[in-house]
């Protein structure tokens, strides 16, 4: 009887160890920032067809820096666009660039806004992920009818400093 208990509990001791060992590794790569929810979000910017994202950075301050590339076959001249976490655009910031077909354009450096409507500029700490919706005012320089037209995306970034 004795024999059977020794097993019973070599066989408990055995997998207490393991099971104590993994929960230190999962703990040293939580206090790592390997597993940080933070790391994993991934950053993001898109646009319809013909609009692309070269790049962009989030400062702190609630400050989004965009370069933009464009296919749409026409030069096209940019006439605002507007970051905010709302369902609908309220405060526009207003441009004047030119890109021509192929080619990439700054944006310059404008505010995001918060939900509220309100014109509060949504700013963080750096490391932290923001979800905006961009709309964009274009109109192709080189047709005739010079429609303005309008596209949204998506951007998810994390705020870095300035």
């Amino acid at each position: 009887m004795a024999k059977k208990g020794q097993s019973a509990m070599e066989y408990l001791m055995t997998y207490g160890w393991a099971i104590l060992v993994i929960i230190i590794v999962i703990a040293v790569l939580f206090y790592i920032g390997v597993l940080n929810p933070r790391n994993v979000t991934p950053t993001s910017c898109t646009f319809p067809p013909g609009i692309s994202c070269s790049s962009f950075k989030l400062t702190e301050a609630g400050n989004l820096k965009l370069t933009i590339g464009q296919a749409t076959g026409h030069r096209i001249m940019v006439l605002g666009i507007s970051c905010t976490q709302a369902q609908e655009p309220e405060y526009w910031h207003e441009l004047n660039v030119t890109i021509t077909n192929g080619q990439e354009g700054s944006l310059g450096s404008f505010s995001c806004m918060d939900s509220s409507g309100t014109g509060t500029v949504l700013n963080g700490l750096a490391g932290e992920t923001a979800k905006f919706k961009l709309w964009m005012n274009y109109t192709e320089v080189d047709t005739p009818a010079h429609e303005t037209r309008q596209v949204m995306g998506d951007i998810t970034g994390r705020y870095e400093p300035a």
